[in-house]
């Protein structure tokens, strides 16, 4: 695909879908947007010379690491499908590999692609129960997942809390239960998101987001509901 020329009103978004793709652009060189691959620079002709930086797209790039029991598990990282209107966000569970072949991939894994973040946990979870250190447990789960329905204002956020929102000092987060799927469904002994157990848009402490399968920190007392 030819490289093109960037919006020169908003340098920071593909200038073929709109798609926000990179935070602080510089004109020697060349993105690659997320959402519809288009390649653009500021000074398109000078191609050959420009570095080619690629997908910069911080939502797309960034690992959102997720803990069991508090020790480093896997990772999610949020992608882009379809384009326009028509774009849709999917979050792909990737688990930290442990064989022997360490360098193999940046040592990691790629595990599914799923159309919710509690989605992609569960696949997680599910692979620690079957190979990791407690085989086949199969009980619920406490899941922490950030909001990914962005609900930051629900009835019970008072003015404080929406102002630490607004300047980023608190996060939002979903907490909820995962849940074994029973036969004959073809997915039995694997996880799902309990969604009606998850509870959008409340506050929890930060840096917690991850996977409880005995007991949840006492900081998530007041937050989580009952297993």
């Amino acid at each position: 695909m030819p490289v093109i020329d960037w919006c020169s009103n908003k340098a920071y978004r593909c200038p073929r879908c709109r798609h926000d793709t990179v935070a602080s652009p510089s004109r020697w060189e060349v993105y690659t947007c997320c959402n519809c691959a288009t390649r653009f620079a500021r000074f398109p002709r000078l191609q050959r010379v420009l570095r080619h930086v690629g997908v910069t797209c911080e939502f797309c790039t960034k690992r959102h690491p997720v803990t069991i029991d508090g020790e480093p598990f896997g990772f999610l990282r949020r992608r882009h499908s379809g384009v326009g209107i028509h774009t849709e966000h999917q979050f792909e569970a990737w688990l930290y590999d442990t064989d022997e072949f360490a360098d193999h991939r940046g040592g990691v894994r790629y595990r599914s692609t799923r159309a919710s973040r509690a989605e992609a946990m569960a696949d997680l979870a599910h692979w620690r129960s079957m190979f990791g250190p407690i085989e086949d447990d199969l009980s619920p789960v406490l899941a922490v997942v950030a909001d990914e329905q962005f609900n930051r204002y629900g009835p019970d956020v008072t003015g404080e809390h929406r102002d630490a929102l607004l300047d980023g000092t608190l996060e939002a987060y979903g907490v909820g239960i995962l849940r074994a799927i029973a036969a004959p469904h073809p997915r039995r002994g694997q996880f799902y998101a309990d969604t009606a157990s998850f509870t959008w848009g409340l506050i929890a402490p930060s840096r917690l987001e991850g996977i409880y399968t005995s007991a949840a920190p006492k900081s998530l007392a007041p937050h989580a509901p009952q297993l």
